[in-house]
């Protein structure tokens, strides 16, 4: 899966046997999936998106059985026909309780960035219930699923998955144009991608507010103008995540064994002292002394 479609993090439900297959066709720069399993949770998580920054879009669809698809705060029950996007720039949650089988189709996120307006609001949606080509999508990829495996011509598969990727973008723009979002929505969709950005770079010594701002395209004027609402601005938010980082760990007894300046340095910082002094302002206390409280109260 991580190979061929997109690296998750896995948790069986309830005790059973664990059963599961997985196949993927790459058809011209589309990649399509099938997987059979057992129930379990598939979750694409911060430190998932730090090992394999995959910049895709994952469609599932249910073949059989039933799924539930999470993610920005949202949560679709999908059932038989039924098919919700994930975006894997972010992290989101599969989930089902009882055996399925479920088709997923890959396609890069630049192909649909700039085409597709809002497009951050339309993943963990049931596309079913909100657009009549989702229907065709789903008969199509009903179809295509089974003979793709068999596509010997280089121009058929070219126009096979060229007809397919469109299929999905006009199913995308119909939805983008019913989910146009009030100016307050914008403003907390920007904030929420800045945290998210903030989050899966918070470990690189070099983010500044200037990477985040040319990553996000926003002005970095603009940006702490959203965090200025939290009493904040992006360089203390910023050292603020790196320090509550380093508390997390330096409370983990599994890292015990990490000295306390492998841990800042491996949550962005690279002046211990400074870091130091951000601690201690932070938390009240030395990171050392921080460390050694906590365990004796443990």
């Amino acid at each position: 899966m991580s190979r061929n479609l997109v690296d998750l993090d896995y948790r069986l439900i309830g005790e059973g046997q664990f059963d599961a297959s997985f196949h993927c066709t790459p058809i011209n720069g589309l990649d399509l999936g099938r997987i059979k399993a057992s129930p379990h949770v598939a979750q694409r998580s911060t430190a998932g998106i730090s090992r394999a920054d995959s910049s895709v879009l994952v469609f599932n669809f249910v073949l059989s059985g039933s799924l539930v698809a999470e993610q920005d705060g949202r949560s679709a029950q999908l059932k038989l026909g039924d098919g919700a996007l994930c975006d894997a720039t972010r992290p989101y949650k599969l989930s089902s309780h009882e055996a399925f089988e479920i088709a997923c189709i890959r396609i890069p996120r630049e192909q649909c960035v700039g085409r597709i307006p809002h497009l951050n609001r339309l993943s963990a949606c049931n596309l079913s219930e909100r657009s009549e080509l989702a229907p065709m999508v789903f008969g199509y990829l009903s179809h295509l699923i089974d003979r793709a495996p068999n596509l010997t011509s280089q121009a058929a598969g070219l126009k096979i998955s060229q007809n397919f990727k469109d299929l999905l973008l006009a199913l995308l723009a119909e939805l983008a144009e019913s989910s146009a979002p009030s100016l307050t929505e914008y403003r907390t969709l920007a904030l929420m991608r800045i945290k998210e950005t903030v989050e899966r770079n918070v470990h690189d010594p070099d983010l500044t507010p200037a990477t985040i701002a040319a990553e996000l395209k926003l002005s970095p004027r603009y940006i702490n103008q959203l965090l200025e609402a939290e009493g904040t601005s992006l360089s203390r938010y910023i050292w603020s995540r790196r320090l509550d980082r380093c508390a997390e760990q330096l409370k983990d007894p599994a890292l015990r064994a990490r000295s306390v300046s492998q841990i800042a340095m491996d949550n962005g910082f690279n002046d211990l002292s400074h870091f130091s002094k951000a601690f201690r302002i932070k938390f009240g206390v030395a990171p050392r002394d921080y460390r050694n409280c906590l365990a004796m109260l443990s």
